[in-house]
């Protein structure tokens, strides 16, 4: 009778103490974590895009093709930086699914830039 007891009071310490009531609550994501995720995302596409058009457009030798390489370099700089900031500031972003590449319409340097601001701004506000 004594073992029915302690094994009953057992078997519901252990059914307690696995109810969701007892578990520490989940962190919250970080709040900027879309925005900086998206921002790297868009400027790698965008880079990758630049790459592409390389291949198929015709730069005049010298200045032009050497501002056109800067800029696509400049483009996975800023993708590498904000992965960083991502990575410093919620390291479980990258246990998210890959993302859906961006549009075609989604990447032109205007649009890109604006998200990494926004990323950049949202980073600042959010005091990190």
């Amino acid at each position: 009778m004594i073992t029915r007891l302690v094994s009953g009071a057992l078997i519901l310490f252990v059914a307690a103490c696995a109810a969701p009531g007892w578990r520490t609550p989940a962190a919250e994501p970080w709040a900027c974590r879309d925005a900086v995720r998206g921002a790297a995302i868009h400027a790698y596409a965008l880079a990758r895009n630049r790459d592409d058009q390389r291949a198929v457009i015709l730069l005049p030798a010298g200045q032009a093709a050497a501002a056109y390489e800067t800029e696509t370099q400049r483009l996975r700089t800023e993708g590498a930086r904000l992965l960083d900031v991502l990575e410093r500031y919620d390291p479980e972003a990258d246990k998210l699914p890959a993302p859906a590449r961006p549009t075609a319409s989604a990447l032109t340097p205007e649009q890109v830039a604006a998200r990494i601001e926004a990323a950049d701004a949202c980073v600042a506000n959010a005091g990190k």
